[in-house]
């Protein structure tokens, strides 16, 4: 097996110590008050040299403005960054900046045109996680420079900049946490829910398994989130060169096309 980079989303500092000599691995901070849909995020001062940051918050003026001053002062420590506000491109075209730069638009970017086009201002895209491997395939083959497949971890479902919980708890008079999991009535299916200040996030309950990509050509990164899983299953994943599907056998929609024919309607 070649060897594969992997990017790791780091939910506990607690795998840091642990996983700090496994050379092909970098790790990549949620950065506090920027990030949504994480228990545990992470302040400049706490984030260990040659690390990334992930930012996912949908960022009014106000917060854009106070981002592109925490970028103009980005210890050089810092040489990563993984974002999905587009405003974020206009701050990095104008500071010029010695970052690798990475868009993360969750459930966009399912083909090479619009992923070429982003990859005009940027190092390297993150391919939705609801394609499937054939298209994933065919979008490796086509992109311009190498991409960073989401490999391992839960899926965020949705992202609200509402605090859903909280108004579901206003209103109905409950107590259910900002980290829960519920299940949806009428389909029983289970989801992980996360709210902090600046939004909620809805997860899969249980996580999606792309390991079988981890070989292909033109990857810059594997990212794996980290996010629900143990410490000891995080060293098992990066660690494994099995696809661990006996394991976690759950693809989700990458088993399926995402462009199909609707069936006409009988007379």
């Amino acid at each position: 097996m070649k060897k594969n980079n992997i990017l790791l989303l780091v939910d506990n500092y607690e795998i840091v110590p642990k996983l700090k000599k496994i050379s092909n691995i970098t790790f990549l901070f949620p950065l506090h008050d920027y990030t949504v849909g994480f228990p545990h995020t992470f302040k400049l001062e706490e984030i260990p040299p040659n690390s990334y940051l992930f930012v996912n918050r949908i960022m009014d003026n106000e917060a854009i403005t106070n981002f592109k001053q925490i970028l103009e002062n980005l210890p050089s420590t810092i040489t990563g960054l993984v974002f999905d506000d587009i405003g974020v491109l206009n701050i990095l075209n104008d500071l010029k900046l010695n970052l690798t730069t990475i868009l993360f638009l969750n459930h966009l970017n399912c083909n090479y045109e619009s992923i070429n086009a982003y990859l005009q201002y940027v190092d390297s895209v993150v391919p939705s996680p609801d394609i499937t491997l054939e298209e994933l395939a065919e979008i490796l083959a086509h992109a311009k420079k190498p991409l960073t497949p989401y490999t391992f971890g839960h899926i965020n479902i949705m992202y609200s900049r509402r605090t859903l919980l909280s108004n579901y708890n206003a209103h109905f008079h409950e107590n259910v946490a900002s980290l829960a999991t519920l299940e949806e009535e009428l389909t029983h299916q289970k989801f992980k829910i996360i709210e902090n200040p600046y939004g909620t996030v809805i997860y899969t309950n249980k996580p999606f398994n792309g390991l079988t990509i981890r070989t292909k050509d033109n990857i810059l990164f594997n990212l794996i989130n980290s996010l629900f899983l143990s410490p000891e299953e995080v060293l098992k994943i990066v660690t494994s060169s099995d696809s661990l599907e006996e394991i976690y056998p759950y693809k989700y929609l990458s088993t399926k096309k995402t462009i199909v024919k609707i069936k006409e309607e009988e007379q």
